[in-house]
């Protein structure tokens, strides 16, 4: 009777031991993260990812998504065979973006235990020119009067570059510059005069700066304050 009742048991390790392992696709990639350091916006970084199919069947890409516009990726094969390997081409567009920043693109597959794996791209985008203050609050500016205020642009790029113009859809104000080519670590003055008009009780409008710096040629600096006697 004790003989019976291992039975079960028994019979449940032979069919373990008999039965194959199904066969499944297993992606991987080479490196998943890839850290493209510091660089200046504006700059496009090119990068490939490799996808491996470490499995024991055909790995498909169903479909890759990025996480922004900013950022475009191109499988080479939708198909990839066990022990193979495909690239994952990407692109990614800094000109929007300033600090760190972390872009992901997710890959859906047939793998059954991982069908959407995450690649990412990350590092620290610097901008090339800055201005300071970013915006000119003018607070209240007398009628009969003018405002001077100042803001400084500065080159810290690594390439020397050129204060095109800077202009004002504002009848009211005028900008002033001297200093138009400006080496890395230059900087140069920028006076604003504001001068309100009668019919003036608010003043809202923006200041152009315009550059030969590629994917940044213009700079909006928002300018705000109030009229009163």
């Amino acid at each position: 009777m004790s003989h019976l009742l291992f039975l079960p048991a028994l019979i449940t390790t032979l069919l373990t031991v008999a039965t194959p392992a199904l066969a499944a696709p297993a992606i991987s990639a080479d490196r998943p993260v890839f850290d493209f350091g510091t660089i200046t916006a504006g700059k496009k970084i090119a990068h490939v990812f490799t996808l491996r199919n470490r499995g024991d069947s055909p790995l498909t890409i169903l479909r890759t998504k990025t996480s922004c516009g900013c950022t475009v990726a191109n499988v080479t094969a939708r198909s990839i065979e066990p022990g193979r390997s495909a690239e994952l081409k990407t692109t990614f567009d800094s000109s929007s973006f300033r600090g760190k920043v972390t872009k992901t693109i997710t890959v859906e597959t047939n793998d059954p235990a991982t069908p959407v794996y995450t690649l990412t791209l990350q590092g620290t985008i610097r901008e090339e020119i800055v201005v300071s203050p970013r915006q000119l609050n003018l607070g209240l500016v007398k009628l009969g009067a003018s405002k001077v205020v100042q803001l400084t642009v500065e080159n810290q790029g690594e390439r020397p570059l050129k204060i095109v113009s800077i202009t004002t859809p504002m009848p009211q104000v005028k900008a002033a510059f001297r200093k138009t080519a400006l080496k890395p670590g230059e900087s140069a003055t920028v006076t604003v005069t504001v001068t309100p008009r009668n019919e003036d009780r608010f003043l809202s409008g923006y200041l152009s700066i315009n550059t030969d710096v590629p994917g940044r040629a213009e700079i909006s600096i928002p300018l705000y304050g109030s009229v009163g006697k």
